[in-house]
């Protein structure tokens, strides 16, 4: 039984589906290479203490996974930053080879990965199984009925999204004694639309009426405009002192 952790954060960097023929990343022109195609996603905190502590947390597992496989070797991993903000990496293939897919589950393909059939008419030996999808969802905000969810298609997630992640970790074996630590992703979340109408739906103090001139025309003669009407009320206050005929003020 897989342990499926969340953790949230904006997201900074991805590389996600459909597969497009203009797509950002190139498909391998050996079939074989296929198999390396992945969707990943980067997020930060920005410096929020919840998002720096949900690192540590992952740092964590990985040295459980280094404590589990003694004697083996686990290659090194670490988390990075980008623009000094920690940020978290995490990401799933879109395929797997046929002879590990021996009574595994299969998945669309076509539904959200490659809708318009540019991947499929190259594959060879591999598969896309369950193990493979990540699903995307979308958190929405009624002011009567509270929250739900509902899926959505990932062209509509970008970089500075708010999102949450649910995520998993493995240690893959790839050598005779030797393992990669792997955080893979499971399904993403978008907050966005949640997060603002949350906020409009807060209760929002009255603005004070505040009046201003902007621009830079007529600018004199509202000074004099100001003037005059001081003279009219008799209130010839100023902050700097200035000399007034006596026989003006009658």
């Amino acid at each position: 039984e897989e342990l499926v952790l969340r953790v949230q954060g904006f997201l900074v960097e991805s590389t996600l589906p459909p597969i497009r023929r203009n797509h950002c990343v190139r498909l391998p022109s050996n079939p074989n290479r296929l198999i390396d195609l992945r969707q990943t996603v980067t997020v930060s905190g920005l410096g929020v203490e919840p998002f720096d502590g949900a690192v540590s947390a992952v740092m964590t597992i990985y040295q459980h996974f280094c404590a589990h496989l003694v004697g083996h070797n686990l290659r090194t991993w670490s988390t990075s930053r980008l623009e000094n903000h920690l940020t978290l990496s995490f990401g799933n293939r879109y395929l797997t080879a046929s002879k590990f897919a021996e009574g595994e589950p299969r998945g669309d393909l076509s539904d959200v990965v490659d809708p318009f059939y540019i991947l499929q008419p190259r594959l060879t030996t591999q598969v896309h199984l369950q193990e493979n999808v990540v699903e995307y969802w979308e958190k929405t905000v009624t002011e009567n009925q509270g929250s739900s969810f509902r899926r959505i298609k990932p062209d509509v997630i970008f970089p500075g999204t708010m999102v949450e992640l649910q995520i998993a970790f493995a240690a893959v074996k790839v050598g005779c004694h030797e393992y990669i630590f792997l955080p893979k992703l499971r399904a993403i979340c978008d907050y966005n639309s949640s997060a603002i109408k949350e906020l409009s739906l807060r209760a929002v103090s009255p603005l004070k009426k505040v009046k201003r001139k902007v621009g830079y025309g007529e600018q004199e003669e509202t000074g004099m405009e100001e003037s005059r009407r001081q003279l009219k009320r008799m209130s010839l206050h100023d902050s700097s002192p200035s000399h007034v005929d006596e026989s003006t003020c009658t």
